[in-house]
């Protein structure tokens, strides 16, 4: 059991890691399914973008990626007002 604080705590060394694989394969899943290479129900597609936007919203908790994703979303913002 002394994995699971890892999971909870953005300040471990495992938890942007583990959160980056989910999000991932979560992609992976999405644009699987998009091409239809693989078929999902609606409850199943419901339940992989939760997860994936459940990924996201656990990488924004650590202090070092929240950050970074900061910078990169005003980047793009600034290309897309002017």
């Amino acid at each position: 059991m002394k994995f699971l604080p890892s999971f909870h705590n953005p300040k471990t060394r495992g938890y942007s890691t583990y959160y980056a694989i989910v999000l991932v394969v979560v992609t992976g899943v999405v644009i699987l399914n998009t091409f239809q290479v693989i078929h999902q129900n609606i409850i199943q597609n419901s339940m992989t973008f939760f997860e994936g936007y459940f990924s996201l919203f656990m990488l924004i908790r650590n202090e070092k990626v929240g950050r970074e994703f900061l910078k990169h979303v005003a980047y793009v913002k600034s290309f897309t007002i002017s």
